[in-house]
């Protein structure tokens, strides 16, 4: 029965419609390849024309790999393949309605503070990229607080998820029913019934398997405005890799939740999946929230095709914080037809080229490009004492092996490698010098750099960057160290990871 339950469900009927699409596609050029001629030449011309086209994309070189490999050695389907893939553009509609958000937001980015460029002082081109590239602004006066697990997050929710007067605005990739997610449910549902405003954005291929399909239609039903981000459907589309990784909670517009942490009970150690779970978050308070409110708006009203009154939501009067210190800065970043740059990979850039001392990485996948790989390695090489904690603990087999693949060369140049012992690290999070760090959801992969919707929280001088280096102390202490001495993967193992790696970018 329970076999018969997973072969109905639904993410495996699209998936097995979508390859029966595949199929067919294959099986036709097939045919008209081996009994027409012009087919073949047909083929050939396109493929040089699509060839020319992928090498003059501006891509990073990862990407374009793939699909130069697939050119050559299947032409035509690699042709098609690539129109079909590579190109997940928005509709018109959404493209104009976001093209009306992107307005609001370079409004509020391109307000100048000459306060927080005196207070970043040598950070001050990280800022500035965030607010040239994101339309995001920095923020002084704002509280931080920093969670070292997710039961900690958990309990704070719940209290600010009560104080709550006007709306609450939550956007998760992972929603499953379970202690968590059905305390949250219940305090949504009376806030609704207390005259809140409650939207709530989920990812729809996050969520397969874990809800059912007309859940939305549930919350819908109790008053909650819920909408499910890009249904999966059962069509050959690249935008099916494009997914809302984020994680956001806006309360009235004067707090606001991010991290790795979603709603489901391994998030909070109420199940155990992989070895303990060890996530972060972070809690702000203060004019910042102000960037996470747009964030939200946006990716919702795209979804919906409507535009909020944004002035009903950002004309709130936030508390000033004025015992504390330094700048918050939330931003988003993903694909590139929302984002003209890759936001979230090129902030770590700019953070790793400038770290002087030392810089701390926590990430549960660590799949990277040549560009990372390279300023990691540099940063180790002038002297920097460059640490990267990854699970001991796989949730995903292959891309545990993928992770440790990168292994080698980093340790080689000096950077320093270690698996979280407990279990499985989620937390996506970065200390650099004392001064700077990220809190965040973007993994070190090409699924965060490159294909979701991601956001995260760059703090520089808080006080919450003393918690957050703690932490990594903590790490250090309870992970293993990995060194080219005790760490040996075999050669079968590194040849097909070596064929997964030429993909990797794509997935």
């Amino acid at each position: 029965m329970h076999k018969l339950k997973i072969f109905f469900n639904r993410f495996v009927i699209i998936s097995l419609m979508i390859l029966l699409e595949l199929y067919i596609l294959v099986l036709t050029l097939t045919y008209f390849n081996t009994y027409y001629n012009w087919v073949r030449i047909l083929g050939v011309i396109l493929s040089i024309a699509v060839f020319f086209h992928i090498i003059n994309r501006k891509q990073i070189p990862e990407f374009k790999l793939p699909w130069l490999f697939l050119m050559i050695v299947f032409p035509l389907l690699g042709t098609i393949l690539y129109v079909m893939f590579s190109s997940n553009r928005m509709t018109k509609k959404q493209n104009a309605c976001f093209g009306e958000i992107e307005e609001e937001f370079k409004k509020l980015a391109n307000i100048s503070n000459q306060n927080i460029e005196k207070e970043l002082k040598e950070y001050r081109g990280i800022d500035q990229y965030l607010k040239n590239t994101a339309h995001t602004q920095g923020h002084l006066y704002n509280k931080s607080k920093f969670y070292r697990v997710g039961e900690e997050y958990y309990e704070d929710l719940l209290i600010e998820l009560k104080k709550a007067q006007k709306f609450i605005f939550m956007e998760y990739f992972i929603v499953e029913e379970g202690k968590m997610w059905n305390q949250i449910y219940q305090i949504l549902v009376d806030k609704v019934q207390e005259g809140v405003e409650v939207r709530f954005l989920y990812d729809d291929l996050g969520c397969i398997g874990k809800l059912k399909g007309k859940f939305y239609k549930k919350m819908r039903e109790k008053g909650i405005n819920c909408c499910r981000f890009n249904p999966f459907k059962p069509i050959l589309s690249g935008i099916h890799n494009n997914r809302d990784h984020r994680k956001i909670t806006v309360i009235d517009g004067k707090v606001a939740f991010t991290g790795g942490i979603n709603l489901a009970d391994e998030y909070i150690n109420e199940k155990e999946l992989y070895g303990h779970w060890k996530d972060t978050g972070l809690k702000i308070e203060g004019s910042a929230v102000t960037n996470f409110t747009m964030m939200f708006l946006q990716m919702f009203d795209v979804n919906r095709l409507v535009k909020s009154d944004y002035k009903k939501y950002l004309d709130v009067k936030t508390p000033k914080f004025e015992n504390e210190s330094g700048c918050v800065h939330p931003f988003g970043c993903g694909p590139a037809f929302f984002y003209k740059e890759q936001v979230g990979e090129n902030n770590y850039l700019n953070i790793i080229n400038n770290a002087k001392k030392y810089l701390y990485i926590t990430t549960p996948y660590l799949i990277i490009d040549y560009n990372i790989s390279i300023a990691l390695k540099n940063a180790a090489y002038r002297g920097v004492d460059v640490r990267i904690v990854t699970p001991s603990v796989p949730d995903k087999k292959i891309i545990f092996n993928m992770t440790r693949s990168n292994y080698k060369h980093l340790l080689e140049a000096g950077v320093k490698i270690y698996e979280y012992q407990p279990g499985f690290i989620h937390a996506k999070q970065l200390i650099c010098d004392d001064n700077l760090a990220f809190v965040g959801t973007i993994n070190l992969d090409y699924r965060s750099l490159v294909h979701h919707y991601e956001c995260g929280v760059m703090l520089y001088n808080t006080n919450s960057i003393k918690e957050i280096k703690d932490d990594f102390n903590f790490l250090f202490r309870t992970s293993h160290l990995k060194t080219e001495e005790n760490f040996k993967m075999g050669r079968f193992a590194q040849f097909i990871n070596n064929i997964l790696s030429l993909f990797s970018s794509m997935f």
